[in-house]
């Protein structure tokens, strides 16, 4: 019988790469604290980002409903003994989403990887807002001219950070931008 860990391991990993965009603020949003030191907003994205990064999903939605998935494919693939009850469903789930299931790819669009791992992005996500925010900072929406500018800018470059950080930090910004 498969590892559980590994089948719903796998599953995450090959759909992930498509939606990694999935965390992050959003399409033209960004997050700033007036007056920030430019060490000072690395620090605290990088510190977010780890804490947001090691997010425990044991036990959520996402997982719970990847592990039954898992339970199917490892119970179609060995055809012999009966689904063993998951402690963390209801009395009589394994049977019922084998009743459902029928065959490995109906148990994938059953638990709908993609909607598993969106759901599992969310909860990311709000660990990492929830982080920014404890920190001080808030959301503000970039205008046009900001979106078209920064899109110049290559990922990760040290200029694109300067450019991020002087509107982050700038109280006028925040203040005409925010996010309520």
């Amino acid at each position: 019988m498969r590892n559980l860990f590994v089948t719903a391991t796998t599953i995450l990993l090959l759909a992930a790469p498509a939606h990694a965009k999935l965390v992050s603020a959003g399409p033209g949003v960004s997050w700033g604290k007036a007056g920030v030191s430019l060490d000072q907003y690395r620090s605290d994205s990088i510190a977010c980002g780890r804490q947001a990064a090691n997010y425990d999903l044991t036990g959520s939605d996402p997982a719970r409903a990847l592990a039954v998935a898992s339970k199917i494919i490892d119970n179609q693939a060995n055809a012999g003994p009966p689904a063993v009850q998951d402690a963390t469903q209801p009395p009589g789930a394994a049977m019922d989403a084998l009743g459902m299931a029928g065959a490995t790819p109906s148990a994938v669009q059953m638990v709908g990887p993609d909607r598993q791992i969106a759901k599992a992005g969310d909860l990311i996500k709000t660990a990492l807002d929830n982080c920014l925010a404890g920190r001080g900072y808030r959301e503000f929406r970039l205008t046009g001219e900001q979106k078209r500018k920064l899109s110049k800018l290559p990922v990760g470059s040290d200029a694109r950070h300067a450019y991020l950080h002087s509107l982050a930090s700038n109280p006028t910004v925040l203040e005409n931008q925010a996010i309520q």
